[in-house]
């Protein structure tokens, strides 16, 4: 049995083996705004909410 709480990232396993991705809401990313910038591997992408309430990641 697995619990996640996403709030604090509190996360427990019962196998010592069990690998879990993290989790967090968009709320913690962006903040009060709408949208961020990532880098990854030399790259910079955009993270954002559409107008429709979607989330979209672009290069």
């Amino acid at each position: 049995m697995t619990n996640y709480k996403t709030a604090d990232l509190d996360l427990k396993c019962t196998r010592s083996d069990e690998i879990l991705p993290k989790t967090i809401s968009s709320e913690t990313l962006l903040g009060r705004g709408k949208q961020m910038f990532i880098t990854h591997d030399g790259h910079t992408y955009q993270l954002r909410i559409t107008k429709l309430g979607k989330l979209i990641l672009t290069k």
